[in-house]
């Protein structure tokens, strides 16, 4: 919290500088409007423009990451479904890979077998 001093100097200064103020001529007043109304103008031009352009491009890929994310979670199975019992069979077989690489052979021989 200021001293008491601090007070005073602020009260002091803040006088001093308003009878300054209200002494100034009117061409230097006009000078301070217009440079006043200059650094304004500054300052809003060189306001990020960056974030006009970046802050919703940036939420709209967020929203377009969390939808694919989304899309991706729900549409993955969880398990294999099981449809063909035969395939599970050939999985569960002890027979080497060769043996179902010939099953036309097979075939044909167990034609032969039944018509001979």
């Amino acid at each position: 919290m200021p001293s008491d001093n601090d007070q005073a100097f602020t009260k002091a200064a803040k006088q001093s500088l308003d009878q300054a103020a209200d002494n100034l001529d009117a061409d230097t007043v006009t000078r301070l409007h217009a440079a006043r109304k200059h650094a304004i103008a500054a300052h809003r031009q060189h306001r990020k423009p960056w974030i006009n352009v970046w802050v919703p491009a940036g939420a709209l890929a967020a929203g377009l990451a969390v939808m694919v994310a989304t899309l991706i979670w729900f549409t993955v199975p969880t398990s294999l479904p099981l449809t063909d019992i035969e395939d599970l069979e050939l999985l569960a077989a002890h027979e080497g890979i060769e043996f179902y690489s010939d099953l036309d052979f097979y075939d044909w021989l167990a034609t032969q077998s039944d018509a001979g």
